[in-house]
């Protein structure tokens, strides 16, 4: 699912930029590795390693160390911490174990005690490690992993820390998993077994029942003969997994599948398989479980409203949340975080639904920080199928969902749930319209364009995925939400640049004051990764100083470009930004916002020009990189989060900023409610797009334009709009 932000720190990507590796000998419990994870002038996330080289089980661990340099923890996750330096951290329940030849880690945050100094590197001691000096925070350093880190995104998290659990190559980075049901490195554990002494293989016992299209599997008869205990796999053979000892599937395709069951006893890997046929269901239909569970402060709250029978019938809900099933309504919750916590906890939630004779399970990974809001921005996503005048339409992919409704395009009323379908008075071309909505703030919807041909006996169908995004809601600096990064399917798998090559095309236009912004074909998903709609657009530098300390920035530490496509709801701009450090050194949005990292659009919807100073006929949007948007209107510095839904996603020193921005005419006013404009090919705006940078000084050092005016006024564009270049909506 995608996570929207009300308020977030910087995106980017993890640089392991030191290791200290502790020798261990035989009267040490554990070999114990401090990680520099990453670090900036007055912060660094680190990570803790703890690795049993020995032949016995480690059951509860204990590690504990000391800055002398001024350093303090303000943060961490995957342990239990106490003290303030010395510092000690305890396993949390499902990493107290380290079986041998196994590791564990958790993370950690601070503030430097030396502002642009490195950070340091402290010894490691208590019951675990062995108590070294800290002066040994001078060994050499190697390359790390970044595997401590939390699996989805976390607004608490540092400049330059933030991750996700899909890809460990990049800023988004892979964790162990609090679920019980599947250990997060199996398939390196038999591996190193041959060195831990004899172990009896576990044994894969697999059970499946098959009705129609839908099967049960279940593992739970495994066994071990050492008395380890199991963690289980299941491989439906359609793509579909889940990692559970026990679950119910529909196949939507008729056919003959191979089920898998794999089992770990935390050292080996066992497997078996079992072929099955699937046929249509004639009789009653499978349920159909839907599943989102957001992190609202110290507890997890998870909702399966949408969840649905295509009979009507009464659903029952089983939960899991790691820690044993239950039965209970359409919304569970599990507190797992103290009064005044802020580590990263994270869980597998598993729900069953029944109708009283057939299931279905849905499984996802829920967690973040404590202390914190992260809510769902919902993805709409849904197939259809047309037979003569009637569609049919499945909107079960869909994520994050809490309630389902679609408009079929013609005079009916609306339907809702997950599946629908419609007869058609006439043949014709029908705009269907999935609407979704999340847990809390966010709506979403996907329009497609539908054939219906009476004369045409044949079936069509389409799958289609979501292709807009919600409105922002206003947010404020005490309700934070998560930014997200998009699920693995949908980022690049390049480190070195989040915009494929064949969207590298400069604009062509002879001026470089003006830009024509082509109608999209499709609206762009706005996730921060440059859909395939983008490279009907062309890209336009901004190249051009405007102000500040550093007229000539190199280009590793500054460039950027940006391209633009429309509809006739929204203005699409994608910026394709490289800068070697983002800053961010203002907490307070509403203070000095214009000096921290930050992309700014001017905009005058009817080019008119004039002064825009304390009034709203014009706007110089600042968009920060924690997600917040701000202009100086009629009573001064405003928050305006719902005039732009933007997204940051950042891997190294790239960094790409999405967004789809609300044009609002020359009558809007702070005071009243205002309703954006519905834009048209011909179109003629005022606009220009700027780049603040700046490296950690007191003051922006570069502020890059994208044009060029006479007389060289182009830093007044926060007053007078007749300095902004032009920008044409066109077909």
């Amino acid at each position: 699912m995608k996570i929207s932000t009300i308020v977030n720190r910087q995106s980017a990507a993890i640089t392991a930029l030191g290791l200290l590796v502790l020798q261990s000998s035989s009267s040490y419990a554990a070999r114990c590795e401090y990680i520099i994870q990453t670090e900036w002038n007055t912060g660094f996330v680190a990570a803790v390693r703890i690795t049993n080289d020995t032949n016995t089980a480690i059951n509860g661990w204990s590690v504990n160390w000391n800055y002398t340099d001024g350093s303090r923890r303000t943060g961490g996750w995957n342990a239990n911490f106490s003290g303030s330096n010395p510092y000690t951290a305890t396993g949390v329940g499902w990493n107290d174990r380290i079986n041998p030849g196994q590791s564990i880690e958790f993370g950690l945050q601070g503030n430097k005690g030396v502002a642009n100094s490195p950070a340091q590197r402290p010894g490691l001691g208590g019951a675990t490690c062995a108590n070294l000096p800290t002066s040994m925070s001078s060994s050499s350093k190697s390359s790390a992993s970044s595997s401590s880190l939390p699996p989805l995104s976390s607004s608490s998290l540092p400049p330059s820390s933030r991750s996700s659990s899909s890809l460990s190559s990049h800023s988004i980075v892979s964790v162990s998993s609090s679920s019980i049901y599947w250990p997060p490195s199996s398939s390196s554990m038999s591996s190193t077994s041959s060195s831990l002494g004899p172990n009896t293989l576990p044994v894969a016992d697999l059970q499946v029942t098959t009705t129609a299209s839908t099967v049960y599997v279940d593992g739970r008869n495994s066994t071990d003969a050492d008395g380890n205990p199991l963690t289980y796999s299941i491989d439906f053979g359609d793509g579909k997994t889940i990692n559970y000892p026990h679950a119910w599937h529909t196949y939507l395709v008729p056919g003959d599948y191979t089920i898998t069951l794999k089992v770990s006893d935390g050292r080996d890997v066992v497997s078996t398989s079992q072929v099955i046929n699937a046929q249509s269901t004639t009789g009653n239909q499978p349920p159909i479980a839907m599943l989102t569970a957001p992190r609202e402060y110290s507890s997890i709250i998870a909702h399966a409203t949408a969840s649905f029978d295509p009979e009507g019938i009464p659903l029952t809900y089983e939960w899991d949340f790691g820690d044993g099933a239950f039965m209970g309504s359409a919304r569970a919750s599990i507190r797992d975080c103290a009064p005044g916590e802020t580590t990263y906890r994270s869980r597998t939630v598993t729900l069953t639904v029944g109708d009283g004779e057939l299931k279905d399970t849905r499984q996802i990974q829920a967690g973040g920080t404590c202390g914190y809001v992260f809510d769902v921005l919902p993805t709409p996503k849904f197939t259809y199928r047309v037979e003569g005048n009637r569609v049919f339409v499945d909107g079960r992919d869909s994520l994050g969902a809490t309630g389902l409704s679609w408009n079929f395009g013609d005079s009916s009323p609306s339907a809702t749930g997950v599946l629908a379908s419609h007869v058609y008075a006439a043949s014709g071309t029908y705009n269907i319209e999935l609407n979704v909505s999340g847990p809390s703030l966010f709506s979403n919807r996907l329009t497609q364009a539908v054939v219906v041909d009476f004369a045409s006996s044949s079936q069509s169908s389409r799958s289609l995925s979501s292709s807009s995004v919600p409105p922002s809601s206003s947010s404020s600096r005490s309700s934070t939400s998560s930014l997200g990064l998009p699920s693995s399917s949908s980022v690049r798998s390049s480190s070195s640049s989040l915009i494929p090559s064949s969207s590298s095309a400069s604009s062509t236009s002879s001026n470089r004051n003006h830009y024509d912004a082509h109608r999209a074909v499709t609206a762009p998903v706005i996730d921060g990764i440059a859909d395939a709609v983008w490279e009907a657009a062309t890209w336009a530098p901004i190249d051009v100083f405007w102000l500040g300390t550093q007229p000539n920035p190199t280009a590793q530490d500054y460039s950027g470009r940006y391209k633009a496509l429309w509809d006739q709801d929204y203005l699409y701009l994608l910026f394709d930004i490289t800068d070697d450090r983002i800053f961010d050194g203002t907490r307070n949005a509403l203070d000095r916002y214009w000096e921290d990292d930050t992309v700014e659009l001017f905009i005058d919807e009817n080019k008119n020009g004039g002064q825009h100073s304390y009034n709203t006929s014009a706007w110089a949007y600042h968009l920060s990189t924690y997600g917040d948007v701000v202009d100086y209107t009629t009573s001064g510095p405003k928050l305006l989060n719902d005039h732009i839904d933007m997204r940051l996603v950042s891997l190294g020193d790239k960094h790409v900023w999405e967004m789809r921005v609300r044009i609002y005419g020359e009558d809007y006013a702070d005071w009243k409610t205002n309703a954006p404009l519905k834009l048209a090919a011909g179109k003629l705006m005022g606009f220009s797009a700027a780049y603040i940078d700046n490296d950690g000084s007191s003051q922006r050092e570069s502020m890059m334009g994208s044009v060029d005016t006479q007389g060289h006024k182009n830093n007044q564009g926060y007053l007078d709009a007749s300095v902004f270049g032009s920008m044409r909506l066109v077909e």
